[in-house]
């Protein structure tokens, strides 16, 4: 039994410490990041750390929540970054979705608040109708309207090939990546 349980340990040891060795793991939130360097180039990938010194990102936007391989990350020192724009993966479709229950919310509620129609009027509706009415038409709406401010949310940071800049901003951008 002691022969065959130390070539399983050590097996198991080896085979656990290559899988970590190779892979780094992405951020709980995922931001879409431009860089525009100090030479006008633009760098595009997803952020996956910051550090005092330079913005680490990944080269893929669609190996976001797997382990990434070192090949795909591309490290932009502070003195080459001009500015950077972040926006959060997916913004519009959560805008959407949020602008959606919102007002799908009020147009249920304004529906049961205002009652029922007198029913001797040419077009009368009970108060569970307006309901459903308004929460689908205010629903839709809310949604357009949600998408419109999700997808043109972002945030730009200058930097100016200042690295002193982009030290005072290692706060923020922790933070940002850090929350759930």
């Amino acid at each position: 039994m002691k022969k065959l349980l130390f070539p399983f340990v050590f097996l198991l040891a080896a085979v656990t410490s290559y899988a970590q060795a190779d892979t780094i793991q992405p951020p709980k939130k995922s931001y879409v990041v431009k860089v525009t360097t100090t030479n006008s180039r633009i760098i595009k990938g997803m952020l996956s750390s910051a550090n005092d010194s330079q913005l680490v990102l990944i080269n893929s936007i669609k190996a976001v929540h797997v382990p990434v391989s070192a090949n795909n990350m591309l490290q932009v020192p502070a003195e080459n970054i001009q500015s950077f724009t972040m926006k959060r993966k997916n913004s519009g479709l959560r805008g959407a979705l949020i602008g959606f229950g919102i007002g799908a919310f009020t147009g249920i509620v304004a529906g049961f608040v205002s009652g029922d129609d007198d029913p001797d009027t040419w077009f009368a509706m009970t108060a569970g109708e307006k309901a459903v009415g308004g929460g689908i038409l205010l629903g839709g709406t809310g949604a357009i309207i949600g998408a419109i401010i999700g997808g043109v949310a972002k945030k730009t940071f200058i930097i100016g090939g200042k690295k002193e800049k982009f030290r005072d901003l290692q706060a923020e951008l922790m933070m940002k990546l850090v929350k759930k």
